[in-house]
């Protein structure tokens, strides 16, 4: 059975790999209730060899390159950091950043899997 978190999971990942990163963005930041983090192409030079980081100052998803943009992993994961920071919660260790994005992909997984069997 699919449920409204399912779904809406579902629809974040699919925004980002239908290369609309921001709308997922918009979509994030108001489920959280958060402000929208920036995002931007082209890392800081501290961080030239990462795929992708979060500026805490700036409230800024860095990423390497255009194929970052698209890819849900990195997107949620860098996400997962800004909703921390906006929280006040110690910053978040990379093994929930991790798991905050697996359970995205996981739920648009699952969602196309029931969606492909009706």
């Amino acid at each position: 059975m699919l449920t409204a978190d399912l779904l809406f999971k579902a629809k974040v990942v699919n925004l980002i790999i239908s290369k609309d990163t921001e709308k997922a963005l918009d979509l994030l930041s108001q489920h959280y209730r958060v402000a929208k983090p920036n995002l931007k192409v082209g890392m800081p030079k501290r961080h030239s060899r990462k795929l992708a980081c979060y500026a805490a100052k700036k409230r800024m998803i860095h990423v390497s390159g255009r194929e970052a943009l698209y890819n849900p992993r990195v997107i949620l994961h860098e996400f997962y950091h800004h909703l921390r920071n906006c929280s006040d919660a110690q910053r978040g260790i990379e093994k929930y950043a991790e798991k905050f994005a697996d359970n995205y992909l996981q739920a648009y997984v699952h969602t196309h899997n029931y969606v492909s069997k009706t």
